[in-house]
């Protein structure tokens, strides 16, 4: 073997211009309003109002979807089917959890624009309920 086979024979490329890094497509469906803390302490309480309370009662549920079903900050998004779709202001962005399905169920949730406040559960007595099993459980009474 001699020295030259050593030596590649392909010649370099250089009239080709560098090629750019395909920058990925903008999300449609991007929240307006960044998440903060705040906005995930909001979330934790929605979330645990339902688990605590229950849903809200179907009229305020009504209620609440007549109101997102007119408001010019709802959304809907190709990747996730939902009856009402999303809201655009509130942080969340698109997920299982943030759809407004869901959201409208939350007793502790609220409208980013106010037009809808927290409302009562449908099970008032869940806490003194759960309450009660832990300190049956608990003293063993």
């Amino acid at each position: 073997m001699d020295q030259n086979s050593y030596i590649s024979t392909e010649t370099s490329n250089q009239s080709k211009p560098p090629v750019k890094p395909a920058v990925p497509p903008k999300r449609a469906e991007e929240p307006k309003m960044k998440p903060t803390v705040a906005n995930a302490a909001r979330y934790v309480s929605a979330e645990m109002s339902l688990q605590l309370y229950g849903p809200v009662p179907q009229a305020v549920f009504e209620e609440r979807k007549s109101q997102c079903l007119a408001c010019p900050q709802r959304s809907t998004s190709t990747v996730m089917a939902d009856e009402i779709g999303f809201c655009s202001r509130c942080g969340c962005g698109v997920n299982e959890r943030s759809r407004l399905t869901v959201k409208l169920t939350m007793p502790n949730a609220t409208c980013p624009l106010n037009k809808w406040q927290p409302a009562e559960g449908r099970h008032d007595g869940v806490v003194d309920r759960a309450k009660a099993w832990v300190a049956r459980k608990i003293l063993g009474t």
